[in-house]
Order: structure tokens, then sequence, then C-alpha cells
């Protein structure tokens, strides 16, 4: 590796060189921010009488054996943003925006920064060679006729950036000037040699330029190793393929494929991604790792897009039904149920699952998180569950295959069965919690797409003409309306009597007052009766309730007023519809017997009358009999391998203690640390509930099998 100081134009110069930007890298992506930076740099040099200005590194490597051609391994932002500012200038030149002295230097400037001329390409004689898109984008840039410019690209938006401040402040710069404050930009060059990794260095960087995303390093660690040619292939067939499906970000549809693949217990924090794929790369092949990549990302986009395809006589085929069911799921703008849903859909297609059962356990994922959103329980907690379902539905699957039996319920049979014994904060609210909190809940106040998603569901139901509830709310055409209104005007209290106040805390912000409407400003304050039937406002006739095509706006109609009364029985209707909507899931699915129970951390049990017969930790089975050594040594492997949270742990938790050591309560685990062991066996497992969540580790890593006391 060889690297010096140098100004960008010398390292640039040449008409024979390409600088070939290699299909790992992003697409260009400079903000208009960063641009805006460039320019006001280069304003300061202008007005400056410093020599130089320092533009950052470019790690470049031989494109070819003859290394006429570069590659630039980092630098690309920058190089290109160069030359989109100088393209910029030469058309406010000619076109009267930007004075020049000699317009000869038009023509110096092409040559340098712009153009090879004598390059080996026949067919393109353009000195930056982007990656595909940007490419085209890039070119057009250099045609006169800018009806042919690909305006959707940041190529373009960037140019016309620079282009537009030229235009709008001629006294900005002139050309010779801009010329003048370009050539003062100096860089650091490195080149990159024959046994130099460029993988390593490129991690090594810390350029000033836009930030690589986790998706970024991942497509750069995966292409930057393989051979010229493979690159191209692997990228064009996989990588590319697989931004399309994720409609350009990929970073979470990553996060969803190696919690999956490695059958994590819980997803992957997303600073840590890279590193997190760099390990389980190790002994993986590129390519077939792509093609497996590829194959799960049609899944992901049918989950967050909505849009469910089923195999049809070998063919794939749209699912209107099944689409409108992922669609609703959709509105809830959450991804906590994405590595559920990514492999069961791929189940569902590859064990050619009917679409009642893909439907029902789709609709079953909505009533367990509806439950849960009507009563205020934090979806957040579910992330780990979610990681284990699909799992636990296989594994049910596989206890009858193995014993030869019959099974002959269906997987969302099982998936209930999954769902249903689950308690504590993975619970599905059963209907003694959920029906009281369909009369409370402050529904107004909830996260937006809860809220959204809970009155698109009421106003839509299972109805055959659908209206696109969180579309029309998103563009502003419809809003959630209090009928009782926030403030109470003397109308208002006197329909509601002398228990105005105490009603209005109870119901204002509930289901039962709640509707839609594309009127709220107009009526919001008006009394009922004419929020109803519409009045006329400054000599224009406000349509009311009576007129809407909300059918939950409709079904206020038959009230003539708007008390207590009418309050409850609104309640009483929303609370129907929601029980059909979402009932009670059932299930007729029965696990096999087991001479042992074995459970895991988070699920919910007690140790009373019972004793431990083994347990299994980070996949690796121990027996043990003795619950006491069963906690020292997990405590102890969590020491082993999660030290520095751990340590964190330590020092605020009465768990352990490093002085005072008396063997009676205590036991040492290291040189200056003892465990607190002298407790039930109840708090035992509490205190490793406790450590589990505080260093953020899933519960579920923690089996326990268990049999009765004797």
């Amino acid at each position: 590796m060889l690297g010096q100081a140098m100004p960008l134009s010398d390292f640039i110069e040449g008409k024979r060189m390409q600088l070939i930007i290699p299909v790992y890298q992003r697409n260009y992506d400079w903000k208009i921010d960063n641009c805006a930076q460039l320019l006001a740099d280069l304003i300061k040099l202008k007005d400056s009488n410093r020599p130089s200005h320092f533009f950052g590194s470019i790690v470049s490597a031989p494109a070819d054996s003859a290394g006429r051609n570069r590659l630039i391994i980092d630098g690309q932002q920058r190089l290109t943003t160069t030359s989109l500012l100088i393209l910029a200038a030469i058309k406010a030149v000619k076109d009267g925006y930007m004075k020049v002295g000699d317009e000869g230097q038009l023509d110096d400037l092409m040559d340098i920064y712009l153009m090879a001329k004598s390059c080996q390409n026949t067919a393109r004689k353009i000195k930056l060679v982007p990656i595909e898109k940007d490419q085209e984008a890039f070119d057009r840039l250099f045609g006169q006729d800018e009806s042919k410019y690909i305006d959707n690209s940041k190529v373009t938006r960037n140019f016309k950036y620079f282009y537009d401040r030229f235009k709008a402040e001629p006294s900005l710069f002139t050309f010779d000037e801009l010329s003048s404050a370009i050539d003062r930009l100096h860089i650091i060059s490195i080149d990159l040699q024959e046994n130099d990794d460029p993988q390593l260095i490129f991690e090594s960087l810390n350029s000033t330029g836009l930030a690589l995303s986790e998706a970024d390093k991942i497509r750069n660690y995966l292409l930057m190793s393989l051979p010229g040619e493979e690159q191209e292939i692997c990228y064009k067939n996989f990588w590319q393929k697989i931004e399309e499906a994720t409609n350009g970000e990929p970073t979470m549809f990553l996060r969803d494929y190696i919690t999956i693949v490695e059958q994590l217990k819980r997803p992957v924090k997303t600073n840590l991604l890279y590193f997190e794929w760099k390990r389980y790369m190790e002994g993986h092949d590129r390519k077939s790792e792509m093609e497996n990549m590829l194959l799960y990302s049609k899944f992901y986009k049918q989950v967050t897009s909505g849009d469910i395809y089923t195999i049809v006589d070998g063919h794939e085929v749209k699912s209107d039904r099944l689409s409108k069911k992922m669609k609703q799921l959709c509105n809830l703008e959450t991804d906590i149920m994405n590595s559920f849903l990514i492999r069961f859909l791929k189940y569902a297609q590859d064990y050619n699952l009917g679409e009642d059962d893909v439907w029902d356990t789709l609709n079953l994922i909505e009533t367990y998180l509806a439950r849960r959103i009507v009563c205020g329980i934090p979806s957040n907690a579910l992330t780990q569950v979610f990681c284990a379902l699909h799992k636990d539905v296989l594994h049910s699957i596989e206890e009858y295959s193995n014993a030869n039996l019959p099974l002959n319920n269906t997987y969302s049979d099982i998936l209930s069965y999954h769902i249903l014994r689950r308690d504590g904060s993975y619970s599905i609210p059963r209907d003694t919690q959920f029906i009281p909190d369909i009369y409370t809940k402050d529904v107004y106040h909830m996260m937006k797409p809860y809220k959204v998603f809970l009155i698109e569901r009421l106003e839509n139901m299972n109805n055959k003409e659908f209206i696109d509830v969180a579309q029309e709310m998103a563009d502003g055409d419809a809003t959630i309306e209090h009928i009782m209104p926030q403030k109470l005007t003397p109308e208002w209290n006197r329909m509601l009597g002398d228990k105005a106040t105490e009603i209005h805390e109870k119901y204002l912000h509930t289901l039962a007052n709640l509707t839609l409407t594309g009127v709220n400003s107009e009526l919001s304050n008006n009394p009922f009766n004419e929020k109803k039937n519409g009045t006329t406002i400054n000599g224009v006739f406000v349509n009311g309730y009576i007129s809407s095509k909300y059918r939950l706006t409709k079904d206020i109609i038959p009230f003539d007023k708007w008390t207590e009364e009418e309050l409850q029985k609104r309640g009483k209707i929303i609370e129907k519809m929601l029980l059909s909507l979402y009932p009670m899931p059932q299930s007729s699915f029965k696990p096999l017997a087991k001479s042992n129970d074995e459970v895991y951390l988070d699920d919910g049990f007690t140790p009373t009358n019972r004793s431990i017969v083994g347990y299994t930790l980070f996949d690796k089975h121990y027996d043990e009999t003795v619950w006491v050594s069963m906690y020292i040594n997990v405590v102890k492997q969590l020491l082993d391998r999660y030290p520095d949270a751990m340590e964190q742990l330590v020092n605020k938790h009465y768990l352990w203690t490093k002085d005072n050591y008396n063997e009676k309560y205590c036991t040492k685990i290291t040189d200056d640390l003892f465990l607190w062991v002298s407790m039930g066996n109840r708090s035992k497992v509490n205190g490793l509930r406790y450590i589990f969540e505080t260093i953020d580790l899933s519960q579920s890593e923690l089996l326990i099998e268990m049999e009765p006391q004797k």
C-alpha cells in the first residue's frame, strides 16, 4: 500500500485512465447538505489565501493487469460530487449565468476531470464510471437535452442543486475562481498493491463523507473479496435484486435474515449487524449465501409491501384475500413479527399450505397484537416470542412425526396453542381483561399507527366494500374526531346533565366517543344535532354525520342525543365489533405427554414443589439435580460470555457482594465476587430473569427440565 498527499487534479488527470466504481459500492448518496458543505468550503477557499484544502482520502486499486484504470475503493462520493459540480459550472457558463475569462478553460477542466479520450473503452470516453443506475443518470448530464435527465436520481438532483445555486447567485464564483478553488483541493491518495486486503483497509477508513450503512458494509464484505467478473455477476443476479425487493433499504432485511438463518432468540442490534455478519460468514460461500438471501428477500417484500403471492399451477399469483390481511398488519408499522412472517410464508410455499390456513395464521397474529394494543401491553416484549414461534410449531410437528403418530391439526391451530400457553408479559389478553379495556382505553392518545389500525379495522370489519382509511388519513382526507368535543360548550354541558364533567373525563378519548370524519375543524365543538345533521357556517352548508361515507359515523345517525346512555350503547356496539374481529383464539392441539416438564426461563413458571433434572443453556444440555448448582453455573457462564455487561450489573445489584463473604450465605464465583445463594428456588429463578433482562439476553436461551418432587 502506497500513500501520498497530492492535488486532486494530479490524481484524476490522464486521458487514458478511467476511474471505476466497483459494483459492491453503494449507489451515489450524497445529500444536499453534503453538497452545500462542499460549496461552502470552496467559497472559503476562494476568499482566502490558503494554498490548499484537505478533501479526504481516496483509496484505489488497479482495475486491470495493465494498471491503466483504477477501482475506487473509497472516495466515490467525493469524486462523483466534484464531477457534478464541474458539469453544473460548465452548463452555467454556457447558459450565461457564470462569467469566464477564457472559454478555453471549459475544455481544460473537462479534459482533466471529466473525460478520458484515449481510454481503451471505445464506447464510452467519460472518466468516471459509476455503478449501473448512477451511470445512466450521470452520462445524460453530458448531453444538451434536459428532457432526458433522470430526475429521480440523486446524481441529477445534486447536479441541479449546483446549477441552481450558480444561476441564482451569479456573484458566487466566476469560472476562473471556481477552477482555482478546485485546483487547491488536496487528497491523500492510497494505492493498494497486489497483496493488500481491500476489505480490511476499507473498514479502517474514517472519511469525512456520508457514513456507510450496515447494509453498505455487508454488501462490500460479500462482494469485495470475489474476483472482478464474479462481483459483477453476483451484484446483478443477487444483490441488486435484493435491493429492489427491499425498496433500496436492505438493512432491516439483513437483520431479519441473520436472525432466521442463525435461529437467534432475539434480533441482532442494528449497530452490531455488520460484525455479526462477519462472524456468521466464516466458512460460508458468499455466492451461495447471496442466492439464499435473494430467496428470503422475496418473502420480506411480501411482508413489508402487503402483497402476498401463492403458487397456482406452478405460477405465482397474487392473492387479494391474503394481501388485504397482510396490509392490515402493515398498518401497525412495526417489524417485531417480521422474522416470524418471513419464515412462515416461506414454509407455507414450501409445504403448499392452503390459503385458509395462511389466512388463519395471519389473522391469529393480528388478533394477538390487537388484543394487546387495546389492553395497552407493550408489543416490544414480543420480539423474542416471534423469534421462537415458528420453531415451536415445527418442534410440535416433529414430535408427532418422531412418535409415528398422525397429526390432524393445521399450522394455525398449533400456533394458537403456542400463543395461548404464554403468560405474563407475553400473554394474549383474555376476555376478562380485553372487554373492560374496550370501554376504558384512551385510544385517542395511542401511538398513531395503533390508533389508525384500530379505526381502520372497525370501519371496514370484514366488509367487501373496502375504504382505505389508513391512506385517507395519511393524505389528510380523513381524521379521527371526538363526538363529544374535547372542550365542553354550554350546549354540551346542558345535554350531558349534572355529571357532565365526570362523563367527559370518563369517555372522552375512548372508542365509544371516536369516529371518522373529513370535517373535523368545521364541526368539532358544535352541538350534537348540528354535528349529526350538518349546519351552515359563514354562509356555506357543512355536511354532518348523516352525509358521511364512513360506516363508523353512520352508526351514530340513529341517536338523537349524545349522553352517557348513548356512549354506553355505542360501547356495546364497539365491543361486539371487536369480539367479532378478534375472538379469543382456541386450539384443539394437544402436545405429547412428557415425563418431565420443559420450560423456558420466560415461560412464567414457578419451581415450587418441583425438582430440576437438567437444563440447556446456549443450546448445550447439562444434567443437573440441584437448583443452586444450576443457578451458580448459569451465572458463571454469563460472566464468562458477557463480562462487560455483567460487571455493570454486579456493581448495582444485591445478588452478589464483593466483601463480607460468608460461605453459609454466599458462593465464591471469581476471585473477588461472591454470589448470594441463601434464598428460595423462586428467588433464584427470578434473579436469573432479572440478569437476563438487564443484560438484554433472551430468556429463551435457558431451558429448564423439571419433574414433580417425590
